[in-house]
């Protein structure tokens, strides 16, 4: 593996679903799709739609929309919904009935849901839980609604992108179109300590450049952490490789050969812990890190610490600015930018099998990837009472209106298609424009489109995360000293099964790549 440490931060998503990967691979009991079929809906096979635009809409439907909420659920999103429902009414004679979950009862909400037949048309889909999602029966193949009612998605998303999200040679789930790539590993700093201590950025070539910088913190800035971590670690895609989905048996260079191999016995992986150990030994990291629930990014917000690592996608320091309130600056730690299986999917958006009318979920969806005005509300509510236009294509928020008293707001990343939507003052002009040309100039990693089915392992994967849960978060804020933890990590993983897991994702990547010669 390549000694050139890449770091990134977990964002605020993938870091909830740590606990999803386990809780989504065994629920259900096994169940399989047969099972959990709601009786007499013999459309949900998604694959042979055949009524026609106008027969498929001739009758009123409510598509009922499961919705992951961070913090509290947004005052206005009744009024917000029942907007939406007069474009949908007039398009697709169907209105939308969102359903709010806390994304700490997501995963029970889901499972319940599933099992019980509830009504539930469109659901978003973690990536790291799809593949579960997928076996035990919870959302259904889209190939052939796609092909009928999907033109606005095929136009969205790029065919190696939408491919990405094929389980078994069929599509379950439609991507977030997004930057799809690794993104740039990058430490950001708040600018007004860095020109306050006259920090030459220029220097920041990798990550032993950043002892001095922390030291002079530390040294002149009581009260203020020079690294933060906290609700996240800088390592769910640390390391110079494509993680297969979990991290259990990875890629090292995003090829190798096709060669499935276990980061966790790495001599990379040691030295990211032993750099992060001595930091938090220097006093460079906060003492609570390994049980803070606070971002890195809030800290630095609260004037509570000077720093924390991030991948940034296109326009993610200008974004990340705005969340913290203060300018920061970000310093690439390393240059490449890869395409993943994990990043592309990391966002989808499916179709639950208790759906009882697949075909207007559909033309739903693709509403939502095509149609401007439909796309507008659900990212930024109403005109007016939400955001005011600044021109054409740029919002602010109404006068005496901010982030934090807005009536309505969404973690964008679960909108389907923002590319179509106005931007704020904030962000880049051309953030668009230039998320296209990161995803159209990314390296593919050679395993591009691979997606790993855990359902064979998934006993060994939900025993592996009780052991990544049990360590990580300790051991790779420095917390734990890998001398005397690392080893009880390694054996750990090897009696929970972790070589059985790799050879079953090498059998499995082997038969993709030969299907797709």
């Amino acid at each position: 593996m390549r000694k050139k440490l890449r770091f990134v931060v977990l964002t605020l998503a993938a870091v909830m679903l740590m606990g999803v990967i386990s809780a989504c691979s065994s629920s259900n009991n096994g169940e399989n799709a047969a099972t959990n079929a709601p009786s007499g809906n013999s459309s949900n096979s998604g694959q042979e739609p055949s009524a026609s635009p106008d027969e498929a809409t001739k009758d009123p439907f409510e598509i009922a929309i499961a919705l992951p909420i961070i913090g509290a659920t947004p005052p206005d999103l009744a009024l917000v919904q029942e907007e939406m429902s007069k474009i949908t009414k007039a398009k697709i004679n169907a209105t939308v009935k969102i359903l709010p979950i806390s994304i700490g009862a997501w995963t029970q909400q889901m499972n319940l849901m599933s099992s019980s037949g509830e009504k539930l048309d469109l659901l978003f889909q973690f990536g790291q839980g799809y593949s579960a999602s997928m076996a035990t029966g919870k959302i259904i193949p889209i190939d052939g609604l796609l092909d009928q009612y999907g033109a606005g998605i095929k136009q969205a998303i790029a065919p190696e992108y939408l491919a990405s999200a094929k389980l078994k040679g069929e599509t379950y789930a439609v991507p977030v179109y997004k930057d799809y790539t690794t993104g740039t590993n990058s430490i950001l700093m708040d600018k007004a300590l860095v020109d306050k201590h006259k920090i030459d950025v220029a220097s920041i070539k990798g990550l032993d450049d950043l002892d001095q910088v922390f030291k002079t913190i530390k040294e002149n800035e009581p009260g203020i952490v020079p690294f933060a971590v906290g609700l996240s670690v800088p390592s769910d895609k640390y390391g110079d490789y494509d993680k297969l989905g979990d991290r259990f048996g990875v890629l090292p260079a995003f090829d190798n050969g096709l060669k499935v191999e276990n980061v966790f016995e790495s001599k990379e992986y040691e030295d990211y812990l032993n750099k992060m150990h001595s930091w938090f030994k220097a006093g460079y990291i906060n003492k609570d890190a390994a049980t803070s629930q606070v971002s890195g990014m809030e800290m630095v917000k609260a004037g509570k610490a000077f720093a924390y690592f991030d991948g940034l996608k296109v326009g993610g320091r200008e974004v990340q600015s705005a969340a913290a309130g203060k300018e920061l600056i970000a310093v690439p730690i390393s240059s490449n930018t890869y395409a993943t299986t994990s990043d592309a999917t990391a966002g989808l958006w499916a179709i639950s099998n208790n759906s009882k009318n697949p075909e207007r979920t559909m033309m739903f969806l693709d509403l939502m990837y095509s149609d401007k005005d439909l796309s507008n509300l659900f990212l930024w509510g109403i005109e007016g009472k939400h955001y005011v236009k600044v021109s054409d294509t740029v919002i602010d928020y109404p006068e005496g209106v901010e982030a934090t008293t807005v009536g309505y707001s969404l973690q964008t990343w679960m909108v389907p298609n923002q590319s179509i939507g106005y931007i704020r003052t904030t962000d880049l002009p051309n953030v668009w424009e230039l998320t296209a040309e990161a995803n159209q100039k990314a390296i593919k990693s050679k395993a591009l489109g691979f997606a790993f089915n855990s359902e064979p392992v998934k006993n060994e994967i939900t025993a592996l995360n009780n052991v990544i849960e049990q360590y990580r978060k300790a051991l790779e804020s420095g917390t734990f000293d890998p001398a005397d933890k690392l080893p009880e990590l390694r054996e750990k993983l090897k009696s929970s099964g972790i070589d059985k897991v790799i050879a079953e994702k090498q059998k499995q990547l082997d038969e993709w790549a030969a299907s797709n010669k």
